[in-house]
Protein backbone atom coordinates (compact mmCIF):
# COMPACT_ATOMS: atom_id res chain seq x y z
CA UNK A 1 0.00 0.00 0.00
CA UNK A 2 1.41 3.12 -0.67
CA UNK A 3 1.76 5.82 2.16
CA UNK A 4 -0.10 8.90 1.55
CA UNK A 5 1.75 12.80 1.87
CA UNK A 6 0.93 13.29 5.35
CA UNK A 7 4.03 14.98 6.58
CA UNK A 8 6.30 13.12 9.14
CA UNK A 9 3.97 11.52 11.68
CA UNK A 10 1.64 9.90 9.04
CA UNK A 11 -1.50 7.43 10.25
CA UNK A 12 -1.65 3.93 10.69
CA UNK A 13 -4.55 2.95 8.88
CA UNK A 14 -7.69 4.37 6.89
CA UNK A 15 -9.93 5.10 10.66
CA UNK A 16 -6.54 7.03 11.66
CA UNK A 17 -6.69 8.81 8.69
CA UNK A 18 -10.36 9.63 8.72
CA UNK A 19 -9.87 10.69 12.38
CA UNK A 20 -6.92 13.39 11.39
CA UNK A 21 -9.06 14.83 8.67
CA UNK A 22 -12.06 14.87 10.96
CA UNK A 23 -9.60 16.81 13.32
CA UNK A 24 -8.69 19.30 10.72
CA UNK A 25 -11.97 20.03 9.47
CA UNK A 26 -13.00 21.02 13.37
CA UNK A 27 -10.13 23.47 13.27
CA UNK A 28 -11.40 24.60 10.27
CA UNK A 29 -14.70 25.17 11.37
CA UNK A 30 -12.95 26.71 14.14
CA UNK A 31 -11.46 29.30 11.94
CA UNK A 32 -13.32 29.55 8.83
CA UNK A 33 -16.89 28.45 10.18
CA UNK A 34 -18.65 25.08 8.78
CA UNK A 35 -20.32 26.96 5.55
CA UNK A 36 -16.80 28.43 4.18
CA UNK A 37 -15.11 25.59 4.98
CA UNK A 38 -13.83 23.72 1.93
CA UNK A 39 -12.09 20.48 1.08
CA UNK A 40 -9.10 22.40 -0.61
CA UNK A 41 -9.05 24.18 3.56
CA UNK A 42 -9.19 20.97 4.95
CA UNK A 43 -6.54 19.68 2.79
CA UNK A 44 -4.06 21.98 3.60
CA UNK A 45 -4.68 21.91 7.33
CA UNK A 46 -4.03 18.20 7.20
CA UNK A 47 -0.92 18.73 5.02
CA UNK A 48 -2.54 16.40 2.67
CA UNK A 49 -3.73 16.69 -0.95
CA UNK A 50 -7.52 16.98 -2.57
CA UNK A 51 -7.03 13.85 -3.64
CA UNK A 52 -6.11 12.35 -0.37
CA UNK A 53 -9.11 13.60 1.57
CA UNK A 54 -11.41 12.02 -1.66
CA UNK A 55 -10.07 8.83 -0.49
CA UNK A 56 -11.49 8.67 2.58
CA UNK A 57 -14.60 11.30 2.23
CA UNK A 58 -16.98 11.33 -0.79
CA UNK A 59 -16.98 15.54 -0.12
CA UNK A 60 -17.61 18.01 2.00
CA UNK A 61 -20.69 16.84 3.60
CA UNK A 62 -19.30 13.89 4.72
CA UNK A 63 -16.79 15.92 6.28
CA UNK A 64 -19.22 17.81 7.82
CA UNK A 65 -21.22 15.38 9.05
CA UNK A 66 -18.81 13.18 10.67
CA UNK A 67 -16.99 16.32 12.56
CA UNK A 68 -20.70 17.12 14.00
CA UNK A 69 -21.25 13.32 14.62
CA UNK A 70 -17.70 13.40 16.19
CA UNK A 71 -18.87 16.56 18.75
CA UNK A 72 -22.45 14.65 19.51
CA UNK A 73 -19.92 11.68 20.49
CA UNK A 74 -17.95 13.67 22.58
CA UNK A 75 -21.41 15.69 24.23
CA UNK A 76 -22.78 12.12 25.28
CA UNK A 77 -19.59 11.27 27.41
CA UNK A 78 -20.50 14.82 29.55
CA UNK A 79 -24.25 14.08 29.21
CA UNK A 80 -23.34 10.84 30.83
CA UNK A 81 -21.69 11.82 33.94
CA UNK A 82 -24.59 14.68 33.94
CA UNK A 83 -27.12 11.42 34.27
CA UNK A 84 -25.04 9.19 35.95
CA UNK A 85 -25.11 12.24 38.93
CA UNK A 86 -28.97 11.62 39.20
CA UNK A 87 -30.63 9.98 42.11
CA UNK A 88 -33.75 8.84 39.98
CA UNK A 89 -35.22 8.44 36.29
CA UNK A 90 -36.93 11.58 36.54
CA UNK A 91 -34.24 13.96 37.39
CA UNK A 92 -31.91 12.00 34.59
CA UNK A 93 -34.86 12.91 31.98
CA UNK A 94 -35.26 16.66 33.51
CA UNK A 95 -31.35 17.21 34.01
CA UNK A 96 -30.64 15.54 30.77
CA UNK A 97 -33.05 17.86 28.71
CA UNK A 98 -32.02 21.14 30.39
CA UNK A 99 -28.01 20.26 30.28
CA UNK A 100 -28.81 19.13 26.22
CA UNK A 101 -30.58 22.33 25.41
CA UNK A 102 -27.58 24.84 26.89
CA UNK A 103 -24.79 22.68 25.49
CA UNK A 104 -26.59 23.09 22.34
CA UNK A 105 -26.99 26.72 22.29
CA UNK A 106 -23.30 27.17 23.87
CA UNK A 107 -21.44 24.76 20.28
CA UNK A 108 -22.19 26.00 17.14
CA UNK A 109 -21.24 22.20 15.87
CA UNK A 110 -24.03 20.81 17.95
CA UNK A 111 -26.63 23.23 17.01
CA UNK A 112 -26.31 21.90 13.44
CA UNK A 113 -27.29 18.42 14.49
CA UNK A 114 -30.55 19.62 15.98
CA UNK A 115 -31.21 22.59 13.97
CA UNK A 116 -29.66 22.09 10.77
CA UNK A 117 -32.32 24.24 8.91
CA UNK A 118 -31.60 27.10 10.65
CA UNK A 119 -27.86 27.26 9.05
CA UNK A 120 -28.12 27.13 6.13
CA UNK A 121 -26.68 23.92 5.79
CA UNK A 122 -26.94 21.45 2.33
CA UNK A 123 -29.49 18.59 2.47
CA UNK A 124 -27.47 15.66 3.08
CA UNK A 125 -26.79 17.51 6.31
CA UNK A 126 -30.61 17.78 6.76
CA UNK A 127 -30.60 14.08 6.41
CA UNK A 128 -28.62 13.70 9.78
CA UNK A 129 -31.49 13.56 11.96
CA UNK A 130 -32.12 9.78 11.26
CA UNK A 131 -28.27 9.37 12.63
CA UNK A 132 -28.86 11.53 15.27
CA UNK A 133 -32.54 9.75 16.69
CA UNK A 134 -30.27 6.55 16.41
CA UNK A 135 -27.54 7.49 18.46
CA UNK A 136 -30.04 9.46 20.89
CA UNK A 137 -32.07 5.41 21.11
CA UNK A 138 -28.30 3.84 21.99
CA UNK A 139 -27.04 6.15 24.00
CA UNK A 140 -30.51 6.46 26.61
CA UNK A 141 -31.70 2.55 25.60
CA UNK A 142 -29.59 1.14 29.17
CA UNK A 143 -30.70 3.79 31.35
CA UNK A 144 -34.69 3.41 30.16
CA UNK A 145 -34.08 -0.67 30.26
CA UNK A 146 -32.52 -0.40 33.58
CA UNK A 147 -35.82 1.86 34.72
CA UNK A 148 -38.22 -0.45 33.16
CA UNK A 149 -36.42 -3.38 34.87
CA UNK A 150 -37.10 -1.08 37.96
CA UNK A 151 -40.58 -0.49 37.56
CA UNK A 152 -40.03 3.13 37.34
CA UNK A 153 -40.37 3.53 33.84
CA UNK A 154 -44.08 2.73 31.93
CA UNK A 155 -44.07 -1.18 31.07
CA UNK A 156 -45.61 -0.66 28.03
CA UNK A 157 -42.97 2.48 26.52
CA UNK A 158 -41.14 1.57 23.46
CA UNK A 159 -37.79 2.87 25.27
CA UNK A 160 -36.47 3.78 21.11
CA UNK A 161 -39.82 5.36 20.70
CA UNK A 162 -39.19 7.74 24.15
CA UNK A 163 -35.44 8.96 22.55
CA UNK A 164 -37.03 10.04 20.01
CA UNK A 165 -39.61 11.81 21.79
CA UNK A 166 -37.26 13.53 24.43
CA UNK A 167 -35.25 14.29 21.15
CA UNK A 168 -38.10 16.13 19.40
CA UNK A 169 -39.05 17.64 22.91
CA UNK A 170 -35.20 19.42 22.87
CA UNK A 171 -35.79 20.09 19.05
CA UNK A 172 -38.55 22.65 19.98
CA UNK A 173 -37.23 24.32 23.13
CA UNK A 174 -34.60 25.36 20.79
CA UNK A 175 -36.43 26.40 17.44
CA UNK A 176 -39.62 27.54 19.26
CA UNK A 177 -39.20 30.75 21.12
CA UNK A 178 -40.25 30.81 24.63
CA UNK A 179 -43.44 33.00 25.24
CA UNK A 180 -43.12 33.59 28.83
CA UNK A 181 -39.06 33.29 28.95
CA UNK A 182 -38.71 30.70 31.58
CA UNK A 183 -36.18 30.65 34.22
CA UNK A 184 -34.38 27.28 34.28
CA UNK A 185 -35.82 26.72 37.64
CA UNK A 186 -39.29 27.09 35.06
CA UNK A 187 -37.94 25.04 32.69
CA UNK A 188 -37.28 22.30 34.71
CA UNK A 189 -41.36 22.37 36.60
CA UNK A 190 -42.46 22.62 32.47
CA UNK A 191 -40.56 19.22 31.89
CA UNK A 192 -42.07 17.37 35.43
CA UNK A 193 -45.21 18.49 34.51
CA UNK A 194 -45.73 17.47 31.33
CA UNK A 195 -42.66 15.30 29.91
CA UNK A 196 -42.03 13.16 32.85
CA UNK A 197 -45.48 11.76 33.38
CA UNK A 198 -45.61 10.48 29.87
CA UNK A 199 -42.69 8.44 30.34
CA UNK A 200 -42.29 7.57 34.67
CA UNK A 201 -44.69 4.98 36.92
CA UNK A 202 -46.60 8.08 38.98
Amino acid sequence: MVRLRWGADAPDDPDAARARLLTSAEACFSRFGVTKTTVEDVAKEANVSRATVYRYFEGRDEIVLGVLLMEARRFLARLQKRIAAQSNISDAIVEGVVFTVDAVRADANLALLFTPETAGVTESIVGASDTLFATTAEFLRPYFEAAQAAGTLRPEIDVDEAAEWIVRCIISLLTVSDPRRRTKAQQKKLLRTFLVPALVVA
